[in-house]
């Protein structure tokens, strides 16, 4: 089903984003991703998005599916002082890429190999850190065996991070990617063996964090509030404000309000009080996939210290 929004809107207008940078830097916020409703290499501003994002003070993040990492492309990242380039990739081989992308060419695959290793030369020829690239693998039925050749391939190609995700199946509607469920305590066990592995080659993970999710499982709210509506907010390329990337829940529009004004708006309070508890997320399920939550490390660190003043908002 579609998300809310004006579907019919394929691109965000800059003096929009240009706005929006600069509310977010008078709000005091240090990062933002730009993820995009498609691959944001087709956006032809996105150079100039992550320009007036960085002179926002913003740490920016941008993620890609990685088969447009050409050297026209790779040039203008390095120009652009990218903090972080983040590439999905679901396999480690040609044959992989065919299972997991299907009726995608797998060529493709070599494309992307071809471009993590471009980025890697070009930040050693010009003696560059960023942008810091992290190569991104959703855990699948069709590739959790594959955990060694991912490790070999951000090693291959010079990644400074590998990361992992537990596979979200949006509610059953993907269910044929998901791990068998006997087989996760093998992968989780498989996970754990290699982080110290990683580490030896200098390379960063969130092997932690993943085994974490997978430890808490698909019922998140029923073990952990949600602090989201104070830390986090997605923002579709017609302006329409959500707390999160799978939650429906529509806060506000750009092209309504101000972002500090949807921020501080009735919606978004509503929202908060709401997730705080069990009740209130249980309320929200038919609108928001919490399922694998992929911000469940924020909403730990949060509850971790807000668990000790929870007694504060009881006694009112």
């Amino acid at each position: 089903m579609p998300g809310p929004g004006n579907q019919a809107v394929k691109d965000l207008p800059l003096t929009l984003f240009q706005n929006l940078c600069n509310e977010l830097k008078s709000m005091d916020t240090h990062a933002i991703i730009l993820i995009g409703e498609g691959e944001p290499f087709l956006y032809p501003q996105i150079f100039d998005c992550i320009d007036i994002a960085k002179s926002a003070d913003l740490h920016v993040t941008l993620l890609t599916n990685g088969t447009l990492l050409n050297e026209k492309n790779i040039q203008a990242l390095l120009d652009s002082h990218l903090d972080i380039l983040k590439v999905s990739l679901w396999a480690s081989s040609m044959e992989d890429y065919q299972q997991n992308y299907p009726g995608v060419n797998p060529e493709y695959f070599n494309e992307i190999v071809k471009g993590l290793n471009l980025i890697f030369q070009a930040k050693k020829a010009y003696k560059s850190s960023y942008p810091l690239v992290t190569l991104h693998h959703p855990i699948t039925r069709q590739n959790y065996h594959d955990i060694d050749a991912m490790i070999d391939l951000a090693h291959r190609t010079g990644c400074n991070t590998l990361s992992f995700s537990p596979f979200k199946n949006r509610r059953g509607e993907l269910s044929s990617h998901k791990i068998p469920q006997n087989e996760e305590l093998n992968l989780r066990k498989t996970l754990d063996s290699k982080a110290k592995q990683l580490a030896s080659m200098s390379i960063n993970h969130n092997i932690e964090q993943t085994l974490l999710r997978y430890r808490i499982g698909e019922a998140v709210w029923k073990k952990i509030p949600c602090y989201i509506g104070w830390l986090h907010a997605r923002i579709k390329v017609d302006g329409t404000v959500l707390p999160c990337n799978p939650c429906d829940l529509v806060m506000g529009n750009l092209h309504e309000s101000s972002f500090k004004e949807i921020w501080n708006g009735s919606a978004y309070q509503k929202f908060r009080k709401k997730t705080i508890t069990r009740k209130g997320l249980e309320s929200h399920l038919k609108d928001c996939d919490c399922g694998f939550c992929c911000l469940l490390g924020d909403n730990v660190r949060m509850h971790r210290i807000y668990k000790w003043f929870s007694w504060l908002r009881r006694s009112k």
